[in-house]
């Protein structure tokens, strides 16, 4: 739903005479390359990532990561 939307919106920019350069994304890889494929500029669009979803991502995968290199130590008392 997400790509058929921003195809809809690139595909109306030239009826408006306007020029998308850059895409700017929340992470889901389908929508950009949605715009891609439609390509109707003839020059390639930039993707740029939106930081807060970035650091989102970033901050789960850390801490998925510190859970798995923890181990437990069990000492004798």
């Amino acid at each position: 739903m997400e790509a058929e939307a921003a195809c809809r919106l690139w595909g109306r920019s030239t009826e408006l005479r306007l020029r998308y350069t850059t895409f700017l994304g929340d992470g889901d890889s389908n929508t950009y390359l949605a715009i891609q494929q439609l390509n109707q500029y003839g020059f390639p669009v930039k993707k740029d990532e939106c930081i807060n979803h970035v650091s989102k991502r970033l901050g789960t995968r850390l801490r998925k990561l510190k859970k798995e290199m923890t181990t437990t130590v069990t000492t004798k008392t």
